[in-house]
């Protein structure tokens, strides 16, 4: 917004990033990677089990270098999610996005394995610019179970009801998603009636921006 605008301006927009993986590769490629994510993931939590789980309720974190695992699922992982953000940063930034996008990116991911019932608090992710979800399974979702829930960043809208409320996403496996760092967000109870448990890889991207030596 500039001193000349006049009229209704929208201040301050949350930009979020849902793209279906398999329109930007292929669905038998995300089924086979999917399924060689799916192993993995259960195999970690088994081997971390009860070792990782703030803020969650009946959920399992796996440790927090899993896009750093070698595995082939793995850095085909890595690299939608990379070009994600940075479809994301020219979106959001236009003109300034070369120069934000010149500096390498740190990414930290991890696996969370929700079982029937399971759930995760309302939460913000710290210390960086973008997180988000990519979805191997989603066990059970219908409209009231599993949905990821992003909250109004803003208080004194929510003081006042003049927030539009929560905004809701139904996953799916192959779906990723991507937001601001500082959005809050939370993560209904998951439905599982085949049993199947909703596995998500969680992660956070940021800029090094320390001038090398």
């Amino acid at each position: 917004m500039t001193e000349t605008s006049t009229g209704i301006v929208e201040l301050w927009p949350t930009p979020l990033y849902i793209a279906d993986q398999a329109e930007q590769t292929s669905r038998e490629e995300v089924v086979e990677m999917n399924a060689q994510l799916h192993d993995l993931i259960l195999k970690a939590e088994a081997r971390d089990e009860g070792a990782f789980n703030f803020g969650m309720i009946g959920a399992q974190k796996s440790s927090i270098d899993l896009l750093r695992w070698e595995h082939p699922a793995v850095h085909w992982l890595r690299s939608r999610l990379l070009s994600a953000v940075r479809d994301l940063s020219h979106d959001t930034l236009g003109g300034q996005a070369e120069t934000a996008t010149s500096y390498p990116i740190q990414a930290e991911g991890w696996a969370v394995v929700y079982h029937e019932g399971a759930s995760h608090k309302q939460h913000t992710h710290h210390d960086s610019v973008w997180s988000g979800t990519y979805y191997v399974a989603t066990g059970g979702v219908d409209a009231g179970a599993g949905h990821l829930q992003l909250l109004d960043p803003r208080p004194g809208a929510i003081a006042r009801s003049a927030s539009p409320g929560v905004g809701s996403v139904r996953p799916f496996p192959g779906l990723l998603v991507v937001f601001p760092s500082w959005l809050p967000h939370s993560v209904k109870a998951t439905l599982s009636a085949t049993g199947e448990p909703r596995i998500g890889v969680a992660f956070n991207v940021t800029y090094d921006l320390e001038p090398t030596a």
